[in-house]
């Protein structure tokens, strides 16, 4: 059956989810298509502009009702797992400053490798990021 009123059902966080979105959809019977961030229009000299050629999911409009019961599944299932976060900071937002041992330079990292060994991003060296483990079962 093809989609024959489309209607943007979602809009995604980036490519993957768009897809695997759409391939929840029609393991459960609503045919879906996903349009994806391929553009470089939303590109500036600072990164990425917002709300540009962002990913969706497109179904047909008979399908509505069907549909946004599953993605308000989804939408339980994905904040259930996100892990809870210290502060009312958005951790995909906030960021870790870490001071190399080795070459004593500092380096930012995403909140979310809190707890995490990377690499310094001047030197390579390991540096330890935040001071908590990630999962507490691992300490």
């Amino acid at each position: 059956m093809a989609i024959t009123n489309p209607i943007a059902a979602y809009n995604a966080a980036n490519n993957a989810e768009a897809q695997l979105l759409c391939n929840y959809l029609e393991q459960n019977g609503v045919e879906a298509h996903a349009t994806f961030d391929e553009s470089v229009v939303g590109l500036w000299t600072f990164g990425i502009l917002p709300e540009i050629h962002k990913p969706q999911v497109w179904i047909d409009k008979s399908n509505v009702e069907a549909a946004a019961s599953m993605l308000a599944q989804y939408e339980r299932e994905r904040s259930r797992r996100r892990p809870a976060h210290k502060g009312s900071q958005d951790p995909s937002t906030s960021s870790i400053d870490v001071i190399c041992e080795e070459c004593g330079k500092t380096s930012t990292f995403a909140a979310s490798m809190n707890g995490t060994v990377q690499d310094c991003k001047l030197c390579g060296a390991y540096v330890d990021v935040g001071d908590e483990p990630a999962d507490p079962s691992d300490s």
